[in-house]
């Protein structure tokens, strides 16, 4: 599907990607790389876990990907264009990086 158009890209299935190596869906704690900087991520370190449950991940993107897991691949953690932005992985259930994750969100003046 089209989508909304918001930030240029696709969403890929992870099941070429992964030739049978890993399970899909995605389920489980992955650590986080992301830009430094990136106000999404203020007081969160380099490193924390988050929760993922997912089949498909963002692809050819790059500009707007502001952090990444690793899952064989590096899959696409959030994304931001000017005032949106997105995460693939649930800050609802990633403990106290997605708290803090959610707060820098609601504290955020773009």
């Amino acid at each position: 599907h089209q989508g909304l158009g918001l930030i240029p890209g696709f969403v890929t299935s992870l099941v070429p990607y992964l030739n049978g190596e890993l399970k899909v869906p995605h389920i489980g704690w992955n650590s986080l790389d992301f830009k430094e900087g990136e106000p999404l991520f203020k007081y969160i370190r380099q490193g924390d876990c988050v929760y993922y449950v997912h089949s498909y991940f963002a692809t050819r993107c790059e500009p707007y990907v502001i952090a990444t897991s690793q899952y064989k691949v590096p899959v696409t953690g959030a994304l931001r264009r000017d005032n949106v932005m997105g995460t693939q992985f649930h800050p609802e259930k990633s403990q106290s990086a997605g708290l803090q994750l959610l707060s820098n969100f609601v504290r955020w003046r773009p």
